[in-house]
């Protein structure tokens, strides 16, 4: 008997070792969190028609985890220069050091540098790209932007998200991806020719002519599809 009830314990032992932590046993308010942040595309000639552009594609992921005493962007403000080269050419070139100087005064963490989507990656049906990223108590928002492209100066993006509900660090979260105008184009298509502003305007969520594209306050006009969304999950 008393071997049969230490094998027992034993098995009891080791089924429960066994058993990994699912999202739900997350220290809800440690000092870290870790999120694995999936962008999927929703642009396709059938979602936004007007103008098509057939190369469309979108540039690398970039951003930061910060706190709330600066914003990558902001509409209603002038862009940076970084912001405005990630809008006209997709480079990153220009606000990585941006970045690195928000992380160096304290107000930012880390960065968020990730893939882009190339056209023949959305041909492909392949409409998404994943980045990991980690924030923490003190830095607990996230901002993220990435070009359409072609077009004159336009991006997506999340201005200042925060992953925390309350004291808790949310497990999931799904975000609408709206498309903004930086203000320093003033082209209307996708594929117009470049017609810089001097001086330039503030950032403004994309709105235009039917004729022109489909997009109205950063969405679809008529039935609010974004051009993209945003689904962040905690691994760790």
């Amino acid at each position: 008997m008393k071997q049969y009830l230490f094998s027992l314990f034993v098995g009891v032992l080791f089924l429960s070792g066994g058993c990994g932590s699912d999202n739900d046993d997350f220290n809800r308010q440690s000092e870290t969190a870790t999120y694995d942040l999936t962008f999927t595309s929703n642009w396709s000639s059938t979602n936004f028609p007007t103008n098509y552009p057939n190369n469309r594609h979108f540039s690398g992921l970039i951003g930061l985890t910060h706190n709330s005493n600066v914003n990558l962007f902001k509409v209603g403000e002038l862009a940076s220069a970084g912001i405005v080269t990630v809008a006209e050419t997709g480079s990153k070139d220009d606000i990585t050091p941006e970045i690195n100087s928000v992380i160096n005064t304290g107000k930012g963490y880390s960065t968020i540098d990730g893939s882009g989507l190339s056209a023949a990656n959305l041909d492909a049906g392949e409409n998404s790209v994943t980045v990991r990223f980690t924030v923490t108590q003190d830095f607990p928002l996230i901002s993220l932007v990435t070009m359409l492209a072609p077009s004159p100066d336009w991006f997506a993006g999340i201005d200042s998200l925060s992953l925390k509900d309350g004291d808790n660090w949310l497990t999931t979260l799904s975000k609408d991806v709206k498309t903004y105008d930086a203000g320093s184009d003033d082209g209307t298509t996708f594929t117009a020719n470049n017609a810089p502003l001097t001086p330039h305007v503030n950032i403004s969520l994309l709105t235009s002519e039917r004729t022109d594209t489909d997009f109205e306050n950063g969405l679809h006009y008529s039935n609010g599809l974004p051009i993209g969304t945003i689904a962040i999950k905690r691994i760790e």
